[in-house]
């Protein structure tokens, strides 16, 4: 009976180290999931801007175009 017990007893011990390392690792995981966020937020933050960027620089080569197109035909509708 003492040795069940015993048995019993080491068997608790080993679960209980298994429980303090699984909410070690949840506690890793939960760090690095919001380390994971925090970089997805910034890259798609960088993102957006390059984007805005490129559109901007897009739209104002294309205005000159149409301001140079307009001016010509004005020029040329001209007496």
């Amino acid at each position: 009976m003492e040795d069940i017990l015993k048995q019993m007893l080491s068997e608790l011990k080993d679960i209980k180290t298994d429980m303090g390392e699984l909410k070690m690792g949840q506690a890793r995981l939960e760090i690095g999931q919001q380390t994971l966020q925090q970089n997805l937020i910034e890259s798609l933050g960088i993102y957006t801007e390059n984007i805005t960027e490129h559109v901007d620089d897009k739209t104002e080569a294309l205005n000159k175009r149409v301001y140079n197109v307009e001016s010509e035909l004005e020029r040329i509708s001209r007496p």
